[in-house]
């Protein structure tokens, strides 16, 4: 994995599937509740839900409400809209504040691989403190992942 890239970020509002998980449930194929959502969107139906959608259409993937460290949180995978307005009935919004991130690219076949060095990555004496706000993932294309983590 690349050396992150520190960046300040705008805010900006998704829309999509929302789940509540956690590390040890998406450790296990047989409960896993993110990789359903990725099923959602390979079929093409919330792209038909969504016309309006931003960013060039590409799928975000938002981890927030952090309970704690290792505890659970929600994930909102979907696309990015204008606001609110743009929300279609039966998905879920959310609003992404804008903040400090450090920025790690990743392959898409290859995100769980980089989620485990990037909690190694923090781990390390002095990296920077991660917020447990707001993450999120950008599917760039078919070769390339951004993946954003907040810091303090």
């Amino acid at each position: 994995m690349e050396r992150p890239v520190r960046t300040l970020e705008s805010g900006f509002f998704v829309a999509g599937y929302e789940v509540r998980t956690s590390l040890a449930l998406e450790h296990d194929p047989q409960t896993a509740r993110i990789p359903p959502l990725w099923q959602k969107i390979e079929s093409g139906a919330l792209e038909l839900l969504i016309p309006k959608r931003r960013a060039r259409g590409k799928p975000f993937v938002v981890y927030f409400n952090y309970e704690s460290e290792q505890g659970p949180f929600s994930v909102l995978l979907g696309y990015q809209v204008g606001g609110p307005d743009d929300l279609p009935p039966g998905l879920s919004g959310l609003n992404v504040p804008g903040g400090r991130y450090l920025m790690f690219s990743a392959k898409p076949g290859s995100v769980q691989e980089a989620w485990q060095q990037i909690r190694a990555y923090f781990q390390q004496p002095g990296a920077p403190q991660r917020a447990y706000t707001f993450d999120y993932e950008v599917y760039e294309n078919t070769q390339r992942v951004s993946l954003f983590v907040a810091i303090r």
